[in-house]
């Protein structure tokens, strides 16, 4: 069967690697993207970023996508139309804020409400705002506003993400499952990043709205990402790849391992010239 639509990964995978957020999509990866789309096939950005990164990917490959925004949040076509879209409540965020204040970590809280603003909880001296030595310098340029949570802090916010230093990764991740793995999504998206969505509400499940949206079956679709939260995309199709620069944990749970984008597509396309012999 025909690859039809190949759902990539931002960071880390589709975007290089390196010490800005935006560090460009490698020309290797370009050209095999646009013949695919020249052929007529989709390509699909999936990533816990918004759906403005879609017009910055656009600009760099030079067509248009489809995005699996917010880890699932947002599902568009290539037009931009809504195929799903979910919510959390801001209730929800001011229960994770106060879980925040008493855990000890040094963290921040970002999601973004229904109107487009953000909404932040922490301190000014809490990480990412004051980078100590050694931390990534993604987050260097934040300059996000601090308030005391008001009682006009109401209504729908999209997911919410919780920044950690580093080297309590691990930590923020074991006692975020510990008080809400029976209520909310949490994987890591970042080496200073937890992501938390209610339950159900994730890549994988973004991938199955973008496969009723555009008419495919799952066969049709190929995926590559690099991270935990990424694994939901792995269990969601059969043709998976995984970066091999990934922890050995998220590359056991997809088909293959790759070294880049292009190299994932290829695979995709030869998989289905061999199951179309066999």
């Amino acid at each position: 069967m025909r690859i039809k639509c190949l759902v990539s990964d931002l960071d880390g995978t589709l975007l290089k690697i390196g010490n800005e957020m935006s560090a460009g999509v490698s020309e290797q990866n370009r050209r095999a993207l646009r013949e695919f789309y020249r052929q007529g096939g989709h390509v699909a950005i999936a990533s816990s970023r918004g759906l403005d990164a879609r017009q910055m990917i656009e600009q760099q490959i030079g067509f248009p996508v489809c995005m699996i925004a917010l880890n699932g949040f947002t599902t568009v076509n290539e037009q931009g139309e809504i195929l799903d879209q979910h919510w959390m409540s801001v209730e929800e965020f001011r229960e994770l804020a106060a879980w925040m204040e008493k855990s000890g970590l040094n963290g921040t809280l970002v999601t973004t409400m229904e109107d487009g603003t953000s909404l932040g909880y922490g301190r000014m001296d809490q990480y990412p705002q004051l980078l100590p030595p050694g931390c990534p310098q993604i987050r260097k340029q934040w300059r996000l506003t601090f308030e005391p949570m008001q009682p006009f802090h109401q209504g729908r916010c999209s997911k919410i993400s919780l920044f950690v230093e580093p080297s309590q990764h691990a930590l923020a991740s074991r006692l975020l499952h510990q008080s809400f793995a029976d209520r909310f999504e949490i994987a890591a998206s970042d080496v200073d990043m937890q992501d938390i969505s209610p339950r159900g509400i994730n890549k994988g499940a973004g991938v199955r709205a973008l496969a009723e949206g555009l008419h495919l079956s799952l066969d049709e679709i190929a995926v590559v990402g690099d991270n935990e939260n990424d694994v939901t995309m792995f269990e969601a199709v059969p043709l998976s790849y995984c970066m091999d620069h990934a922890s050995a944990q998220v590359l056991s749970r997809a088909h293959q391992s790759v070294g880049s984008v292009a190299e994932a597509l290829a695979r995709a396309l030869e998989s289905e010239v061999t199951s179309g012999n066999g």
